[in-house]
């Protein structure tokens, strides 16, 4: 796998982690807090990979409107946010280093992918306080197949219909129709590496958000998104 690819592997993946579920009328309002840590490989592997990718995630959920502030690493830097406008059913990488939202364009080649397979593991456990099912997901993506396994709390659900809306929702690799819930840890083993990523939550705080962080900065450019071009490649 080249070092683009696997980048690009890490975002999605990044992606994947905080909006894979279905909506339900008792949406959360609030904030989470993730860690992410590294396994498995070489270490010299290990301590490249984690200068590229944050350490931590704090996502921010209001109704069909979602943020994630990226902190540490390359793409920490160069990405620092994105946001998800339910209403119009766009999302955007948002870099202050560039002072530009790079939207989020959805690719109809997507949609001729199988979809994932989810198995129930039998499984729970308690993260931040929340009782926790265990699911394994593989999904089928052109490099190869990904494997993650969720720990799932049905006590957090977000808007996602609108939240995706429309063609992002349907295209998206991120979407993972079947589960229903919120991931609160996520393993994932990428194709073609011997690394495996972890996110786990370490704080769940159930709040008022104010909806102005979800603009796009005023004065700033809007443009595609091309993650070659945005992280130097």
């Amino acid at each position: 796998m080249t070092r683009s690819a696997f980048i690009f592997g890490l975002l999605t993946c990044f992606i994947q982690a905080f909006v894979s579920a279905q909506p339900d009328k008792n949406t959360f309002e609030g904030n989470l807090n993730f860690n992410v840590t590294f396994a498995g490989g070489e270490e010299e592997d290990r301590a490249q990979v984690t200068k590229m990718v944050p350490e931590s995630y704090k996502i921010y959920i209001k109704g069909n409107q979602t943020k994630v502030n990226m902190r540490g690493g390359l793409i920490g830097m160069m990405m620092g946010e994105v946001v998800i406008d339910g209403s119009m059913g766009r999302g955007y990488v948002i870099s202050h280093l560039n002072n530009t939202a790079y939207e989020i364009n959805p690719d109809p080649n997507l949609k001729e992918r199988s979809p994932p397979k989810i198995i129930d593991e039998k499984e729970t456990t308690t993260i931040a306080g929340y009782e926790c099912k265990k699911f394994k997901v593989i999904r089928y993506n052109p490099s190869g197949t990904m494997i993650q396994y969720m720990w799932v709390t049905n006590i957090i659900h977000m808007d996602l219909d609108s939240t995706l809306g429309g063609v992002l929702k349907d295209s998206m690799p991120f979407w993972t129709d079947g589960l229903s819930g919120f991931p609160l840890k996520i393993t994932t083993t990428f194709p073609g590496s011997p690394l495996t990523m972890t996110m786990t939550v370490t704080q769940v705080n159930q709040q008022s958000v104010d909806p102005s962080i979800f603009a796009v900065p005023a004065g700033y450019k809007i443009e595609s998104l091309d993650t070659r071009q945005l992280l130097g490649r």
